[in-house]
């Protein structure tokens, strides 16, 4: 009886292999479709894709708000069950990007017995349409450089200024001097109250005027500032010289509450691309950022009242131990 090699044998058994593993991945397949030609910054799209399975499944794995890019922010999905092997899904995205960019290959993982099977979705392209008039695209020449005659009045009345302040300073260290020092005053500084100083910026915003691009964007940096402010106070962070991923990321590290960390996303990535992105918003969702505003000095007003009391206390404690070492320092003014 004739013998295979070994080694003939080997090769045969791994191309069984993988021919039996490419047929098993293409007995499943996914189509994806996207309803948007070209986006603007804050255009909502669907995005949506169908898979069929050849079987059933212990669990299906589908993509996450991870699996998408910073430009594509996940607001809404949707899971409908077509047929008893096909299944389909929905995803609301909105766009932030300010250029062309793509929805990237995205896995979905079927599992079965303990093993996995992942199948990819093709990518999607996304075209930017800019809300740049064709004028304005274009950079503007230069102005020439004028030449203006020197003044001379400036420098007079430099010099005058000069002598009066001269003449004041003299007077008043020359009255000093005649005069007995003033005793020293305990001075306490008071308590600022993080979510008293958010409720107050926020009511001054509440009826500002929008009629122009710098009235709009004067809006979205102080209402973004207010809440940098309300950080920065709450837990002693460089909220205000931070940028918005900055800030996120510290939330997320100090694992605030969700509800704070997600309506001060919405709120910053706004004001961001109003600053930034030279982008013109109308006034009704100048509106909703003002409502996310509310809802976070609501949810802020629910889950710090007790820390912002502690302060409080910790602050008047403080006060009493600088009196003291006040008063330590200066008997005279005890026992006056």
């Amino acid at each position: 009886m004739t013998s295979i090699p070994r080694f003939p044998l080997l090769i045969i058994t791994i191309i069984f292999l993988i021919a039996g593993n490419s047929a098993i991945s293409s007995a499943q397949t996914v189509e994806e479709f996207a309803t948007t030609d070209s986006l603007k910054a804050g255009d909502l799209f669907n995005y949506s894709f169908t898979l069929k399975k050849d079987q059933g499944y212990d669990r299906i794995i589908y993509p996450d708000s991870a699996s998408f890019n910073d430009v594509l922010e996940l607001r809404k999905r949707q899971r409908f069950s077509v047929a008893d092997f096909k299944d389909s899904l929905s995803y609301r995205l909105q766009f932030w990007g300010v250029a062309n960019d793509t929805i990237p290959s995205l896995p979905v993982k079927l599992v079965s017995n303990g093993d996995t099977t992942t199948v990819y979705t093709q990518p999607v392209p996304l075209l930017f349409k800019t809300v740049l008039q064709g004028e304005d695209a274009e950079f503007r020449p230069l102005k020439p450089i004028f030449q203006f005659f020197a003044a001379w009045w400036p420098w007079l009345l430099a010099f005058l200024l000069l002598l009066i302040a001269a003449a004041i300073f003299y007077w008043f260290y020359s009255k000093r001097g005649e005069e007995s020092e003033p005793a020293p005053e305990f001075k306490s500084s008071p308590f600022l109250d993080p979510l008293k100083e958010l409720e107050n910026n926020l009511r001054q915003l509440k009826d500002v005027s929008l009629d122009s691009e710098e009235q709009f964007k004067q809006f979205y940096i102080n209402l973004g500032d207010a809440i940098r402010l309300y950080f920065e106070q709450l837990y002693h962070i460089p909220a205000l010289e931070s940028t918005s991923r900055e800030i996120i990321y510290e939330l997320d590290r100090r694992a605030i509450d969700q509800r704070l960390v997600e309506q001060t996303r919405i709120v910053l990535r706004e004001a961001d691309m109003v600053k930034f992105a030279k982008f013109t918003p109308t006034r009704e969702q100048a509106k909703g950022t003002y409502k996310k505003a509310e809802e976070f000095l609501s949810i802020a007003q629910t889950l710090h009242g007790s820390r912002i009391q502690q302060m409080r206390q910790q602050h008047l404690a403080r006060i009493q131990e600088n009196r003291k070492e006040f008063n330590r320092q200066n008997p005279q003014e005890v026992q006056a």
